[in-house]
Protein backbone atom coordinates (compact mmCIF):
# COMPACT_ATOMS: atom_id res chain seq x y z
CA UNK A 1 0.00 0.00 0.00
CA UNK A 2 1.45 3.36 -1.03
CA UNK A 3 1.90 6.13 1.53
CA UNK A 4 -0.97 8.67 1.57
CA UNK A 5 -0.37 11.64 -0.72
CA UNK A 6 -0.97 14.34 1.88
CA UNK A 7 0.34 17.90 1.65
CA UNK A 8 3.84 18.99 2.61
CA UNK A 9 3.13 21.94 4.92
CA UNK A 10 5.49 20.59 7.54
CA UNK A 11 5.63 23.47 10.00
CA UNK A 12 1.93 24.24 9.82
CA UNK A 13 1.24 20.56 10.49
CA UNK A 14 3.68 20.65 13.42
CA UNK A 15 1.82 23.64 14.87
CA UNK A 16 -1.45 21.69 14.74
CA UNK A 17 0.16 18.71 16.50
CA UNK A 18 1.55 21.00 19.23
CA UNK A 19 -1.92 22.49 19.75
CA UNK A 20 -3.34 18.96 19.94
CA UNK A 21 -0.63 17.96 22.43
CA UNK A 22 -1.60 20.85 24.72
CA UNK A 23 -5.26 19.84 24.68
CA UNK A 24 -4.36 16.17 25.18
CA UNK A 25 -2.42 17.21 28.30
CA UNK A 26 -5.19 19.48 29.58
CA UNK A 27 -7.95 16.86 29.28
CA UNK A 28 -6.25 14.25 31.54
CA UNK A 29 -5.59 16.97 34.13
CA UNK A 30 -9.36 17.36 34.47
CA UNK A 31 -9.94 13.61 34.16
CA UNK A 32 -7.50 13.03 37.02
CA UNK A 33 -9.90 14.82 39.33
CA UNK A 34 -13.14 13.52 37.80
CA UNK A 35 -12.05 9.85 37.76
CA UNK A 36 -11.34 9.87 41.51
CA UNK A 37 -15.06 9.29 42.13
CA UNK A 38 -16.28 8.28 38.67
CA UNK A 39 -15.62 4.91 37.03
CA UNK A 40 -13.14 5.30 34.18
CA UNK A 41 -15.36 3.51 31.64
CA UNK A 42 -18.29 5.72 32.61
CA UNK A 43 -16.04 8.76 32.29
CA UNK A 44 -15.09 7.66 28.76
CA UNK A 45 -18.75 6.95 27.90
CA UNK A 46 -20.03 10.39 28.95
CA UNK A 47 -17.04 12.04 27.29
CA UNK A 48 -17.97 10.29 24.05
CA UNK A 49 -21.60 11.41 24.39
CA UNK A 50 -20.55 15.03 24.68
CA UNK A 51 -18.09 14.67 21.81
CA UNK A 52 -20.85 13.30 19.59
CA UNK A 53 -23.26 16.09 20.61
CA UNK A 54 -20.60 18.71 19.90
CA UNK A 55 -19.85 17.21 16.50
CA UNK A 56 -23.56 17.02 15.59
CA UNK A 57 -23.91 20.72 16.40
CA UNK A 58 -20.74 21.53 14.48
CA UNK A 59 -21.71 19.73 11.26
CA UNK A 60 -25.16 21.32 11.38
CA UNK A 61 -23.66 24.80 11.61
CA UNK A 62 -20.71 24.13 9.31
CA UNK A 63 -21.10 20.96 7.22
CA UNK A 64 -17.81 19.46 5.98
CA UNK A 65 -16.92 19.80 2.31
CA UNK A 66 -18.91 17.11 0.51
CA UNK A 67 -21.17 16.55 3.51
CA UNK A 68 -21.03 13.48 5.73
CA UNK A 69 -21.25 10.95 2.93
CA UNK A 70 -18.12 8.82 2.84
CA UNK A 71 -16.75 5.81 1.07
CA UNK A 72 -14.28 5.16 3.91
CA UNK A 73 -16.68 4.04 6.63
CA UNK A 74 -14.56 0.99 7.39
CA UNK A 75 -11.47 3.13 7.98
CA UNK A 76 -13.41 5.52 10.21
CA UNK A 77 -14.56 2.57 12.31
CA UNK A 78 -11.04 1.10 12.39
CA UNK A 79 -9.61 4.41 13.59
CA UNK A 80 -12.18 4.49 16.42
CA UNK A 81 -11.41 0.89 17.39
CA UNK A 82 -7.67 1.59 17.59
CA UNK A 83 -8.13 4.82 19.54
CA UNK A 84 -10.69 3.41 21.97
CA UNK A 85 -8.57 0.29 22.47
CA UNK A 86 -5.53 2.45 23.19
CA UNK A 87 -7.46 4.42 25.81
CA UNK A 88 -8.80 1.33 27.58
CA UNK A 89 -5.45 -0.52 27.62
CA UNK A 90 -3.67 2.62 28.83
CA UNK A 91 -6.10 3.08 31.72
CA UNK A 92 -5.67 -0.58 32.60
CA UNK A 93 -1.88 -0.15 32.65
CA UNK A 94 -2.08 2.97 34.81
CA UNK A 95 -4.09 1.04 37.40
CA UNK A 96 -1.82 -2.02 37.54
CA UNK A 97 1.77 -0.79 37.13
CA UNK A 98 3.66 2.32 38.29
CA UNK A 99 2.33 5.41 36.55
CA UNK A 100 5.73 6.44 35.19
CA UNK A 101 6.24 3.01 33.62
CA UNK A 102 2.83 3.16 31.97
CA UNK A 103 3.55 6.62 30.55
CA UNK A 104 6.93 5.59 29.17
CA UNK A 105 5.66 2.42 27.49
CA UNK A 106 2.57 4.17 26.10
CA UNK A 107 4.84 6.95 24.82
CA UNK A 108 6.52 4.49 22.47
CA UNK A 109 3.67 5.18 20.02
CA UNK A 110 5.63 7.68 17.90
CA UNK A 111 8.44 5.11 17.64
CA UNK A 112 5.96 2.65 16.15
CA UNK A 113 4.66 5.12 13.53
CA UNK A 114 7.68 4.99 11.16
CA UNK A 115 7.87 1.21 11.68
CA UNK A 116 4.23 0.72 10.75
CA UNK A 117 4.61 3.20 7.89
CA UNK A 118 7.39 1.00 6.51
CA UNK A 119 5.41 -2.23 6.93
CA UNK A 120 2.05 -0.95 5.68
CA UNK A 121 2.79 2.00 3.38
CA UNK A 122 6.23 0.80 2.24
CA UNK A 123 7.45 4.26 3.19
CA UNK A 124 10.97 4.39 4.60
CA UNK A 125 11.14 7.49 6.81
CA UNK A 126 14.37 9.43 6.50
CA UNK A 127 17.07 9.02 9.13
CA UNK A 128 16.20 12.38 10.70
CA UNK A 129 12.73 11.08 11.59
CA UNK A 130 14.19 8.04 13.33
CA UNK A 131 16.87 10.07 15.10
CA UNK A 132 14.42 12.80 16.11
CA UNK A 133 11.89 10.32 17.52
CA UNK A 134 14.65 8.56 19.48
CA UNK A 135 15.98 11.81 20.95
CA UNK A 136 12.47 12.91 21.94
CA UNK A 137 11.79 9.53 23.55
CA UNK A 138 14.95 9.85 25.64
CA UNK A 139 13.63 13.26 26.69
CA UNK A 140 10.34 11.67 27.74
CA UNK A 141 12.24 9.14 29.88
CA UNK A 142 14.06 11.99 31.64
CA UNK A 143 10.77 13.78 32.31
CA UNK A 144 8.93 10.73 33.67
CA UNK A 145 11.88 8.70 35.04
CA UNK A 146 10.26 5.25 35.30
CA UNK A 147 11.02 2.53 37.80
CA UNK A 148 12.38 -0.79 36.59
CA UNK A 149 10.08 -2.13 33.88
CA UNK A 150 9.05 -5.76 34.30
CA UNK A 151 7.17 -8.07 31.94
CA UNK A 152 3.57 -8.36 33.14
CA UNK A 153 0.03 -7.92 31.87
CA UNK A 154 0.24 -4.24 32.84
CA UNK A 155 3.39 -3.61 30.80
CA UNK A 156 1.98 -5.52 27.82
CA UNK A 157 -1.21 -3.47 28.11
CA UNK A 158 0.78 -0.21 27.99
CA UNK A 159 2.65 -1.42 24.91
CA UNK A 160 -0.65 -2.33 23.27
CA UNK A 161 -1.85 1.21 24.01
CA UNK A 162 1.22 2.57 22.24
CA UNK A 163 0.70 0.26 19.28
CA UNK A 164 -3.00 1.13 19.10
CA UNK A 165 -2.20 4.85 19.11
CA UNK A 166 0.36 4.39 16.34
CA UNK A 167 -2.07 2.32 14.26
CA UNK A 168 -4.74 5.00 14.73
CA UNK A 169 -2.24 7.63 13.58
CA UNK A 170 -1.65 5.71 10.35
CA UNK A 171 -5.38 5.41 9.70
CA UNK A 172 -5.79 9.16 10.33
CA UNK A 173 -2.90 9.77 7.92
CA UNK A 174 -4.61 7.62 5.30
CA UNK A 175 -8.00 9.29 5.82
CA UNK A 176 -6.41 12.72 5.47
CA UNK A 177 -6.11 12.31 1.69
CA UNK A 178 -9.89 12.39 1.10
CA UNK A 179 -11.70 12.99 4.39
CA UNK A 180 -11.82 16.53 5.86
CA UNK A 181 -11.01 16.68 9.59
CA UNK A 182 -14.56 17.58 10.68
CA UNK A 183 -15.98 14.54 8.86
CA UNK A 184 -13.32 12.40 10.51
CA UNK A 185 -14.27 13.80 13.91
CA UNK A 186 -17.97 13.13 13.37
CA UNK A 187 -17.45 9.45 12.60
CA UNK A 188 -14.82 9.10 15.31
CA UNK A 189 -17.24 10.48 17.91
CA UNK A 190 -20.07 8.29 16.60
CA UNK A 191 -18.16 5.01 16.59
CA UNK A 192 -16.36 5.79 19.86
CA UNK A 193 -19.75 6.32 21.51
CA UNK A 194 -21.00 2.97 20.19
CA UNK A 195 -17.89 1.17 21.42
CA UNK A 196 -18.10 2.72 24.88
CA UNK A 197 -21.66 1.46 25.43
CA UNK A 198 -20.52 -2.18 25.52
CA UNK A 199 -19.44 -2.05 29.18
CA UNK A 200 -22.41 -0.03 30.50
CA UNK A 201 -24.44 -2.94 31.96
CA UNK A 202 -21.58 -3.71 34.37
CA UNK A 203 -20.37 -0.22 35.35
CA UNK A 204 -23.34 2.15 35.05
CA UNK A 205 -23.13 5.29 37.18
CA UNK A 206 -24.79 8.73 37.01
CA UNK A 207 -22.31 11.61 37.22
CA UNK A 208 -23.00 14.52 39.55
CA UNK A 209 -23.52 18.00 38.11
CA UNK A 210 -19.93 18.98 38.90
CA UNK A 211 -18.62 15.79 37.30
CA UNK A 212 -20.74 16.37 34.21
CA UNK A 213 -19.26 19.85 33.80
CA UNK A 214 -15.78 18.37 34.04
CA UNK A 215 -16.66 15.64 31.55
CA UNK A 216 -17.94 18.26 29.11
CA UNK A 217 -14.62 20.11 29.36
CA UNK A 218 -12.72 16.85 28.78
CA UNK A 219 -14.87 16.15 25.71
CA UNK A 220 -14.28 19.66 24.35
CA UNK A 221 -10.51 19.39 24.75
CA UNK A 222 -10.48 15.88 23.27
CA UNK A 223 -12.57 16.59 20.20
CA UNK A 224 -10.75 19.84 19.37
CA UNK A 225 -7.40 18.12 19.97
CA UNK A 226 -8.39 15.24 17.69
CA UNK A 227 -9.48 17.79 15.07
CA UNK A 228 -6.07 19.50 15.16
CA UNK A 229 -4.36 16.09 15.02
CA UNK A 230 -6.36 15.04 11.96
CA UNK A 231 -5.77 18.46 10.36
CA UNK A 232 -2.01 18.06 10.79
CA UNK A 233 -2.04 14.66 9.07
CA UNK A 234 -4.06 16.06 6.16
CA UNK A 235 -1.50 18.75 5.32
CA UNK A 236 1.82 17.07 6.21
CA UNK A 237 3.40 13.58 6.23
CA UNK A 238 2.43 11.90 9.49
CA UNK A 239 5.87 10.49 10.28
CA UNK A 240 7.41 13.98 9.99
CA UNK A 241 5.09 15.81 12.39
CA UNK A 242 3.88 13.12 14.80
CA UNK A 243 6.93 13.40 17.08
CA UNK A 244 5.62 16.77 18.29
CA UNK A 245 2.87 14.87 20.15
CA UNK A 246 5.53 14.28 22.83
CA UNK A 247 4.97 17.92 23.78
CA UNK A 248 1.95 16.68 25.73
CA UNK A 249 4.44 15.40 28.36
CA UNK A 250 6.06 18.83 28.55
CA UNK A 251 2.69 20.55 28.89
CA UNK A 252 1.63 17.97 31.50
CA UNK A 253 4.70 18.81 33.60
CA UNK A 254 3.86 22.51 33.42
CA UNK A 255 0.19 21.89 34.28
CA UNK A 256 1.23 19.69 37.21
CA UNK A 257 3.46 22.47 38.51
CA UNK A 258 0.75 25.13 38.19
CA UNK A 259 -2.20 23.11 39.55
CA UNK A 260 -0.62 20.71 42.05
CA UNK A 261 2.77 22.26 42.85
CA UNK A 262 4.51 19.22 41.37
CA UNK A 263 8.22 20.12 41.16
CA UNK A 264 9.95 20.74 37.87
CA UNK A 265 13.39 19.21 38.33
CA UNK A 266 16.55 19.59 36.29
CA UNK A 267 15.83 16.25 34.63
CA UNK A 268 12.45 17.63 33.53
CA UNK A 269 14.02 20.68 31.91
CA UNK A 270 16.66 18.63 30.09
CA UNK A 271 14.03 16.13 29.01
CA UNK A 272 11.78 18.89 27.68
CA UNK A 273 14.70 20.33 25.71
CA UNK A 274 15.37 16.90 24.16
CA UNK A 275 11.69 16.47 23.29
CA UNK A 276 11.63 19.81 21.47
CA UNK A 277 15.04 19.26 19.86
CA UNK A 278 14.17 15.78 18.63
CA UNK A 279 10.82 16.86 17.21
CA UNK A 280 12.48 19.86 15.56
CA UNK A 281 15.11 17.62 13.97
CA UNK A 282 12.50 15.20 12.62
CA UNK A 283 10.53 18.11 11.16
CA UNK A 284 13.24 20.49 9.99
CA UNK A 285 15.22 18.16 7.74
CA UNK A 286 12.33 17.52 5.39
CA UNK A 287 11.93 21.26 4.97
CA UNK A 288 15.61 21.56 4.16
CA UNK A 289 15.30 18.86 1.53
CA UNK A 290 12.33 20.67 0.07
CA UNK A 291 14.34 23.89 -0.15
CA UNK A 292 17.22 22.14 -1.87
CA UNK A 293 14.82 20.53 -4.29
CA UNK A 294 13.38 23.93 -5.12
Amino acid sequence: MAAPATGNQIWRGAAYVIAAAFLFALAPAVARHASSELNVLILVFWTNIWMFVLMCLWVMVRPPAGGLQTGKLGKHFLRSVFTYGAIVTYFYAVRHIPFANAVILQSMGPLFVPILALLIFRRLSDRYVWLGVLISFIGVMLIVRPDRVDVSVGEVSALLAALGGAAAALVIWSLGTTEPPDRQMFYFAFFALLLSTVSLPWVWQWPTTDQMIQVFFIALCTIVGQFFYAKAFSIAPGDKVNTWIYMSLVFAAIIGFVLWDEPILGFTVVGAALVVGGAYLATRENGAKKSRAG
